[in-house]
């Protein structure tokens, strides 16, 4: 999806009260997305982060097109983030290494979501579901 789609959704979950916390999950290329996201939403309020690293197993199955030949399987690893952002930073783990407390006060600019996006795209973004 569009990063913007992302951020007003995560942006409506917080405004309205639905959630303290949006976790952004992210494998590969998408990676640098996650981050472009996390990054617009922290300018947008003061938010903690915590961001994780791992990776991930995947396995290629390729089955032959004739009679005969073997199955093939390819291993790779494909580099993981979680990126989990909250308002009041409750539960959160401040010595973590991954750990990033609120921007200072003069860096953020909340501006105004509604007249960026419009009325329709923000209730469209409602249907989206978040982990």
């Amino acid at each position: 999806g569009k990063p913007m789609n992302y951020i007003s959704y995560a942006m409506s979950l917080f405004h309205e009260g639905k959630r303290n916390v949006v976790v952004l999950k992210a494998m590969g290329r998408a990676i640098n997305k996650s981050v472009t996201i996390a990054e617009i939403l922290k300018r947008k309020m003061p938010l903690h982060q915590i961001t994780a690293l791992s990776s991930s197993e995947i396995i290629d199955v390729f089955e032959p097109l004739e009679e005969g030949l073997d199955t093939v399987e390819s291993k790779r690893y494909v580099s993981c983030m979680t990126i989990t952002l909250s308002k009041d930073g409750e539960g959160m783990d401040k010595n973590d290494i991954g750990y990033q407390s609120p921007l200072p006060p003069e860096e953020i600019q909340p501006g105004d979501m509604n007249s960026q996006m419009g009325e329709t795209a923000i209730a469209r973004e409602r249907h989206y579901t978040v982990t």
